[in-house]
Order: structure tokens, then sequence, then C-alpha cells
């Protein structure tokens, strides 16, 4: 559990594990603690990086605006920071469009990437989905309203009970680091200006990209799209909601292990 100053940025992370390094990159609302789920199963044989993106958790930043583009170098910055040679990069939704920068543009500083549950550009429908929590928090309600909101768009519907309603009520309320309205704002703005139509074919790196068939975000047909488009990707369906890490950790994590194998 450690910080580190990037530019204008202190940066909350955490390093488990050793091995071949992973970093896992978090989408919208997301801090550090959304990879629980498959936290521990992939620091049995990698050091895995978690982190606290710009605008959220514990991560502390001068209050400007940015863009993917800024979260990518922050990631890089990150990583330059910390020596890691190499690393496979997992980004999932927001965190996948930050994924896809840096295979882009950096190439050279990483060994694959794992695009999970995520696009080439937000579609219509989830922007209204994510525009609505935005007054919700604009309104002043509390983390619980707020993650009620979402709720029913991140999971599959079979996989919402009242048991889960209800740790996600505790916790949400709880959270001693809860994400500010400006925080949600910024990172909002990242994903709604992020499109990668014009140089994601362009991405020349052993890529996955992890789908769900009742992700009702990043919806299948659009995951399909990306795997299409990057040369020699590798699809892999799950039957889960966008938050696929958090439905199916063993196999969100079998995964990714599968793919590393082939690259070895």
């Amino acid at each position: 559990m450690s910080k580190v100053t990037i530019n204008d940025t202190e940066f909350y992370y955490e390093t488990h594990g050793s091995g071949d390094p992973i970093v896992l990159i978090g989408g919208l609302k997301a801090d550090h603690l959304g990879w629980l789920p498959i936290l521990d199963k992939l620091a049995q044989d990698h050091m895995v990086l978690i982190f606290d993106n710009r605008g959220t958790g514990q991560t502390i930043d001068a209050g400007k605006p940015f863009n993917t583009d800024v979260m990518a170098e922050d990631t890089i910055q990150l990583i330059n920071k910390l020596e890691l040679n190499k690393p496979h990069i997992v980004g999932h939704s927001l965190g996948g469009a930050i994924a896809q920068v840096i295979a882009h543009k950096h190439t050279d500083k990483i060994k694959s990437v794992a695009l999970c549950n995520t696009f080439i550009k937000l579609n219509e429908s989830a922007k209204k989905v994510f525009t609505s929590t935005l007054e919700i928090h604009r309104a002043g309600k509390s983390q619980a309203d707020i993650m009620n909101s979402l709720v029913p768009w991140v999971f599959s519907d079979g996989f919402i009970t009242p048991e889960l309603l209800e740790i996600i009520h505790k916790t949400s309320d709880e959270n001693p680091y809860p994400q500010t309205l400006l925080g949600y704002e910024r990172q909002l703005n990242a994903l709604y200006t992020f499109n990668s139509h014009a140089w994601v074919d362009h991405i020349n790196i052993p890529t996955l990209v992890i789908a769900a068939d009742e992700d009702k975000i990043a919806l299948i047909s659009e995951s399909q799209e990306l795997a299409k488009r990057i040369r020699g990707s590798k699809l892999v369906t799950l039957s889960a909601g966008h938050l696929s890490q958090v439905e199916k950790p063993v196999e969100f994590v079998m995964a990714l292990k599968s793919f590393y194998y082939g690259l070895v």
C-alpha cells in the first residue's frame, strides 16, 4: 500500500504476488478494490499492480479535466516509476479504453493487452445510463443511491439478489474514499470523448478481448467488432454482465492465463 507522485498527481497503488507483471486498469467509478474478486488468483503466478485512476479512490490530483490519453500516460509513468519490465495490461470498460491507447502509443512498453467489456466508442444507450447517474450525483444522493442506479446495468439479471444489494449498499455508504462529483464528471468526460475508430486497427501487439453475453454497457457486438478490427486478437465470451470479473472471476482469470500461456 503505497503512493507515488507523478507530475501533478499522487497515485495510490498496491502490488501483490511475484512473477511476470500484470497491470490492472479499472473502469468508471472503480478504484483498486474493484479487482479484489480476481486479485489473489492472479497473484498466485504474477506480480499484480492495482491502483486508483485519476478521479477516484485515494489518488489525489489537481482537479483539472483529463482524457484517456492522459490516463494512459499516467499508467505508463507508474510502470516506469515502479520499474516494471514490459507488463501485461488488463483494462476494464473505461480501463479498456485506456488500455487501447497504451497498446497504440506505447507498444514497446508492454507485453500484451486484454480489453475487457469495452468498446471502440461508448454507445448512446450507455451514455444515457451514466448521464442519469451523474444527475443523481449532482442531486447529492447517497453513495448507495448512486450505486442503485447502476446495479441493473452492470450485472446480469440472474446475478442480482437481495444479498448482493445489501452488500453493495453497505460497502458504498461505508466507503472512506467515495468518488466525488468532480471525480465522476471528469472520468465521464474522458469516457465520452474516447473514440479509437481511426486507429484501433493499427494496434499490433498480442491482444485478448473479453466479452460478456449479457453486457448492457459494452454490447457483445461491440466487443466482437473490437476483436475483428485488431488483427490476430483472441475473443473470449463469458456468460455474465458488464462486471464480468465480479460475476465470473474464475473464468475471467482462466481466460487471461490461457492467453498468457499461449504467448510463452
